[in-house]
């Protein structure tokens, strides 16, 4: 199956590749998936997921790894914030709309 609308972020931490994929299409399947040096970690199917909580996430990865979080947001294109033992590693910025937007998901 071809991955329509696919966009992949990735960031070296102490010398593993956290890489965060994503893909929609209208027919309305998705996957999120996350990946450390290649292996696959988690998957969310979610066509529309809350900007204010976790979409991806993995405890106890290794010994300097002790979580991953992945969060998205975004109006018009999915923008993401990778968090690694709770620190921001790599964050789209978030325009205005997007921001507004944010605001109507529920942080519970």
């Amino acid at each position: 199956m071809e991955k329509s609308n696919y966009k992949e972020w990735s960031v070296d931490f102490n010398g593993k590749i956290i890489k965060v994929s994503n893909w929609w299409n209208w027919e309305g399947k998705c996957s999120a998936d996350l990946y450390l040096d290649n292996e696959h970690l988690d998957q969310n199917t979610e066509m529309l997921v809350n900007p204010n909580k976790v979409m991806l996430s993995k405890s106890e990865v290794s010994e300097d790894i002790k979580s991953i979080e992945v969060f998205s947001a975004g109006f018009f294109s999915v923008k993401l914030s990778i968090m690694v033992n709770g620190v921001v590693v790599l964050q789209d910025k978030l325009s205005l709309l997007d921001r507004f937007a944010k605001t109507f998901f529920s942080k519970k």
